[in-house]
């Protein structure tokens, strides 16, 4: 009798073990469809979207299907590439940037999850009520980076600054706010600031070149004149004048300016993947999950322009990528 119950026991486990193989492998075997809409581009982003799904076993071109759509920025097109998503009835949407969201979001059913990311201010846009609770079916990641980490950058790396002078255009909202933020957290650490509202590159040069020998660092914004040549221009004077430049934009340390604290894409991408997964596999709604921002962000340097001028990173600060 004994024998029996052993036997019995035994079997019971042994199946248990193989349905619960049953439910894995029809979990991973399910077929999803995504459509990505990339905005203008940002493939680093999607391919940490991308990696993050396959370590979840959502692989493309196995039990995944993407569908891809690119508008290079043009309303219309995405307005289109939305419709086209709609249409074909995807299990989610990946979409990039405030503007490229909320097209799709207009035009999603709110039955469909949207992910997103590089999105500055998701909230304060009206994609979602709030990083902890969306209120709809959007979540995603935010590429902003709190104002704070700015300014303990450039105290730590430029102990012995006093003065330095902030470039934004003249008139553009997005971009005053951030001065005004940056300007009052740094006179709170007892630092001077110039504030500099060039209504265009030329005017921009101008203002940096009459600063020679009265500045400790230039700081630049994420406006459209910053990132439509003023920044580049900024980086030429800088060099002569031998100013280190505290940038708000990637691609301004890229190009020259000496460090900025920066929100990575991959990294951004890999954990609006993360959230994918628990939409599409472990079925969780877009309401109870958190929007996130990458903290700590990553330090990019500019090892060419910190060399010219003779700076020391402290080895205190951490999550540094050096570029040449």
């Amino acid at each position: 009798m004994k024998t029996k119950c052993k036997q019995l026991f035994i079997s019971s486990v042994v199946l248990a073990g193989f349905n619960s193989t049953l439910i894995l492998s029809a979990e991973q075997a399910t077929e999803h469809t995504i459509g990505v809409s990339v905005w203008s581009g940002y493939p680093n982003n999607v391919k940490g979207f991308k990696d993050a799904l396959a370590e979840s076993g959502v692989i493309e071109g196995k039990n995944l299907t993407i569908i891809y759509g690119k508008s290079a920025g043009d309303k219309l097109k995405q307005k289109d590439i939305a419709e086209s998503f709609k249409q074909q009835q995807v299990d989610l949407v990946y979409t990039l940037t405030t503007p490229g969201t909320s097209i799709v979001k207009d035009i999603m059913p709110i039955s469909t999850p949207i992910v997103f990311s590089i999105v500055t201010y998701p909230a304060d846009s009206g994609l979602i009520d709030s990083f902890d609770y969306s209120g709809n079916n959007l979540v995603g990641t935010s590429n902003f980076v709190p104002f704070h980490l700015y300014v303990d950058l450039l105290t730590t790396v430029l102990p012995n600054a006093k003065r330095v002078a902030i470039f934004h255009r003249k008139g553009e909202p997005n971009s005053q706010i951030q001065a005004v933020n940056l300007s009052r957290l740094l006179r709170k650490k007892g630092l001077e600031v110039i504030d500099q509202q060039p209504k265009d590159v030329l005017e921009a040069q101008k203002m940096a070149e009459a600063l020679a020998g009265k500045i400790d660092a230039f700081v630049t914004t994420t406006d459209t004149l910053m990132q439509g040549g003023g920044e580049a221009m900024l980086i030429k004077v800088a060099q002569k004048l031998q100013v280190p430049i505290l940038s708000s934009n990637k691609s301004g340390v890229e190009a020259g300016s000496t460090f900025g604290p920066v929100a990575d894409f991959y990294t951004l991408g890999y954990m609006s993947g993360k959230m994918a997964v628990d939409i599409l596999v472990n079925k969780v709604k877009p309401t109870k999950m958190q929007s996130k921002l990458h903290q700590p962000p990553m330090i990019l340097v500019n090892r060419v322009s910190l060399e010219l001028l003779g700076i020391q990173i402290p080895s205190s600060i951490a999550n540094i990528k050096y570029i040449d």
